[in-house]
C-alpha cells in the first residue's frame, strides 16, 4: 500500500484595510481568498496530480482548528486522468470548484489567528 499526504496550512490575518488574508509562506506577503485558492490549486497541479495513478483514492480534507471542524471528500482517479466522486457532477481534472466550495464556509467564518488547513491524501492499494 502507498500513501502520501500533502498539507497546506494558512494562518488567518487582517491586512491594513481590515480584510481577511491568509499567511501561507513565511517570507511572502499574505494572500486574499483568490490567492489562497490559487496556491492550493498550484500545489494540487504540481505535486498531488503528478502522484496520482489509475485507481488511486484522493481524499481532500479542509480543516479549521478552533472550534475543530473538518469537511472531507474522497475521489477516485480514473483511467482517463479525471477524478470522480462525491460533489463532483462530472469527472474532472480541475479540482478548484470543489476546493472552493468545500473551503468557502470556513473561509467566511475564520478570524485573525485561526489556522485553515487543506490536506490531500493519496492512497494506492
Amino acid at each position: 500500500m502507498f500513501e502520501a499526504t500533502f498539507k497546506m496550512a494558512a494562518l488567518v490575518e487582517s491586512n491594513a484595510q481590515g480584510q481577511r488574508v491568509f499567511k501561507v509562506l513565511k517570507h511572502e506577503d499574505p494572500v486574499d481568498d483568490d490567492g489562497f485558492l490559487a496556491l492550493v490549486a498550484m500545489v494540487y497541479q504540481q505535486d498531488v496530480y503528478r502522484t496520482l495513478r489509475v485507481g488511486d483514492d484522493l481524499t481532500v480534507i479542509v480543516h479549521l482548528d478552533l472550534p475543530p471542524r473538518d469537511i472531507e471528500r474522497t475521489l477516485r482517479f480514473r483511467e482517463d486522468g479525471r477524478l470522480e466522486g462525491e460533489d463532483v457532477v462530472e469527472p474532472t481534472t480541475d479540482l478548484l470548484p470543489l476546493l472552493s466550495s468545500l473551503s468557502e464556509q470556513f473561509r467566511q467564518q475564520v478570524q485573525a489567528g485561526d489556522v485553515l488547513t487543506i490536506l490531500f491524501q493519496v492512497q494506492r492499494l
